[in-house]
C-alpha cells in the first residue's frame, strides 16, 4: 500500500476476475485518481487528473518545460514557494518568463520544419543498444505503482543507470515529474536518456527538444509527428524496446547495433 502527502494512491476493490472459464472474487489493487490545478501568480495555467505523490517535482517541470522557469547563471534551479489548498496549487513568481503552451511549442517546431531551415543537429554521444535494452530492464524491475497496478504511466531519466523515475495517470505527467527531478537536481539533460512505458507522441518530443535529451526509448510505439519531430531536431526515437529488440525510428546512427561496432567500443 503506497500513501503520499497522508491521502490514498491505491485503493482495494473487489471484482470478479475470469480466467479460463473460471470466475472468481478477488481483491484488486486500483489506482485513486486526484484532481490538480496549478495557479501561477494566481492565474489558472493547468488542470489534470494526477497520482498524488511527487507534487513539487510535477510543478518544477510544468514550468520548467512550459518555458516559465530557467537554470539560473550560477547554474542552480530556483526554489519555488509552493503553497496548496484542497487540489489547487499556487505558485508567486516576479521574474516569470512569458511561456508557451505544448500545443503552441508543437506548432511553432512544425513551422520551423515547414520554413525549410535546418537546426544543428551533430551525432555527438553514442549509445550501445545492449546498454538501452538493459536500461529498459532496469526501468521494469524498479518499485513501482506502474508494475503493481498497471493504472498509470511511468518514466525515467537514465545515465549509465537510472537516476529519477515518477508514476503518473497520464504520461506526461510522469515525463513532467522526472524533468522536475533532473532540473531541481541541476544535472546535465544532456548527459542522460529518457525512458516511458507510454506512447511517443509529438508532444513528448517537444519535451526532448526542449531539455536537450538526445534519446528517448519506449516499451510503447511513437507517433508519425513524433517521428517527423524527432528526424528534424537530432532526437533519436526507440520504439518497442523490450525483451531483446527495438525499433529505431530516427537517427539510428546515435545507437551502435552491428557486432562489428559493438567490439570496437
Amino acid at each position: 500500500m503506497y500513501t503520499a502527502n497522508s491521502s490514498l494512491i491505491i485503493s482495494e476493490e473487489e471484482i470478479t476476475r475470469y480466467k479460463h472459464g473460471v470466475s472468481e472474487k478477488v481483491i484488486d489493487p486500483v489506482i485513486c485518481e486526484e484532481w490538480f490545478n496549478l495557479y501561477l501568480n494566481n492565474k489558472l495555467i493547468y488542470q489534470t487528473p494526477v497520482l498524488d505523490q511527487e507534487i513539487d517535482d510535477l510543478i518544477y517541470g510544468l514550468l520548467f518545460v512550459k518555458g516559465h522557469i530557467q537554470v539560473g547563471a550560477n547554474g542552480r534551479s530556483p526554489l519555488l514557494d509552493i503553497t496548496q489548498k484542497d487540489r489547487s496549487w499556487y505558485i508567486s513568481l516576479s521574474d516569470i518568463l512569458s511561456g508557451q503552451s505544448i500545443r503552441q511549442m508543437v506548432e511553432e517546431a512544425f513551422s520551423f520544419i515547414d520554413s525549410g531551415k535546418e537546426p544543428s543537429a551533430g551525432i555527438q554521444k553514442k549509445y550501445r543498444a545492449d546498454t538501452i535494452l538493459d536500461l529498459m530492464r532496469e526501468f521494469q524491475r524498479l518499485p513501482s505503482v506502474y508494475h503493481e497496478t498497471g493504472g498509470v504511466h511511468m518514466a525515467a531519466f537514465a545515465t549509465d543507470s537510472i537516476l529519477y523515475w515518477a508514476d503518473d495517470v497520464s504520461r506526461r505527467n510522469s515525463v513532467d515529474k522526472v524533468i522536475g527531478k533532473v532540473f531541481q537536481a541541476d544535472i546535465s539533460f544532456n548527459d542522460g536518456i529518457f525512458v516511458t512505458s507510454g506512447r511517443i507522441s509529438s508532444d513528448i518530443v517537444i519535451r526532448m527538444i526542449k531539455t536537450g535529451v538526445e534519446l528517448i526509448a519506449s516499451v510503447s510505439a511513437p507517433m508519425d509527428k513524433a517521428i517527423r519531430l524527432a528526424e528534424h531536431y537530432g532526437i533519436t526515437l526507440c520504439g518497442f524496446a523490450r525483451g531483446g529488440r527495438m525499433n529505431i525510428y530516427t537517427h539510428d546512427k546515435r545507437v551502435i547495433t552491428l557486432k562489428s561496432e559493438l567490439m570496437k567500443t
